[in-house]
């Protein structure tokens, strides 16, 4: 993977500007949720999205020739919740909710093998006090933020071991900022962000995220897009930011950029 540069140096603003101007040139700005907008946290239930991020994102959303979107394996419920604001669009659990989401039929067979690997985890999970799983709906996941580096290594052996039979039922791992989803095969946030630009067909796609989640995300990207990795970690992302903050930074610098009169915008 090439180095990633920082998305706040001098001649990197000024290439993301260039790629986002022109009066006509309609915009996709994608966000993942825990991590990138909200600071991840020690619960799912516990996370927020500060109030200055959620105005900065209702802005976006009126801008014309902006469509804002959150990509999330977060269950569509929580993204409702968490970001309760107009025309921002919503891709839940890897695409499995939301604007891109599979016919029911299809949902409600997903579900059942759901609610099946769940119960096979459940016992697995079970020994390792501070874990625990996260049943979705259409996927699961199993949380271990609260343990040690030893006992999240014995876990994941043990977790090995499940993903095989998880195979079986059209199920396979994504690895998050320690979590391990089990989603449907065949999904992922490459293949969501993937079907809403088809959707959107928009000039210019702008994707923060986090992790190890997000990373068949940026690979989904054209050259032209604009990929960026939110923290530490190896990626595929062209930039880097050090965490919400930031993406709250570029977020109101965005708004101000597109706003402003074309006479008067930076070159």
């Amino acid at each position: 993977m090439s180095p990633t540069r920082s998305l706040f140096t001098r001649a990197v603003r000024s290439t993301v500007r260039e790629a986002m101007d022109g009066p006509e040139r309609r915009l996709l700005l994608a966000f993942d949720l825990d991590g990138t907008l909200a600071p991840i946290a020690s619960r799912p239930e516990s996370a927020r999205v500060s109030k200055t991020t959620l105005a900065l994102l209702a802005r976006a959303a009126r801008l014309p020739r902006v469509r804002v979107a959150i990509v999330s394996a977060r269950p569509l419920r929580d993204l409702r919740r968490l970001i309760p604001v107009a025309r921002v669009g919503r891709i839940a659990q890897y695409g499995l909710e939301g604007l891109v989401a599979p016919k029911p039929a299809s949902r409600r067979r997903l579900r059942r093998a759901a609610r099946v690997l769940g119960a096979r985890l459940r016992p697995v999970v079970a020994p390792y006090r501070g874990a625990f799983i996260e049943q979705k709906g259409l996927s699961v996941a199993v949380h271990h933020r609260a343990l040690s580096a030893r006992r999240r290594a014995s876990l994941h052996r043990r977790l090995r071991i499940v993903e095989r039979e998880a195979r079986a039922h059209g199920f396979g791992p994504q690895l998050g900022d320690r979590v391990n989803d089990f989603v449907p095969l065949g999904y992922d946030k490459g293949r969501a962000l993937g079907a809403l630009r088809v959707r959107l067909r928009p000039d210019v796609t702008i994707f923060f995220g986090d992790s190890a989640g997000d990373e068949p995300a940026f690979a989904a990207l054209a050259p032209a897009d604009i990929s960026v990795r939110v923290g530490p970690g190896p990626t595929a992302a062209r930039f880097r930011v050090r965490g919400p903050q930031d993406v709250a930074r570029f977020l109101r610098a965005f708004v101000a950029e597109r706003t402003q009169p074309p006479s008067s915008r930076r070159r």
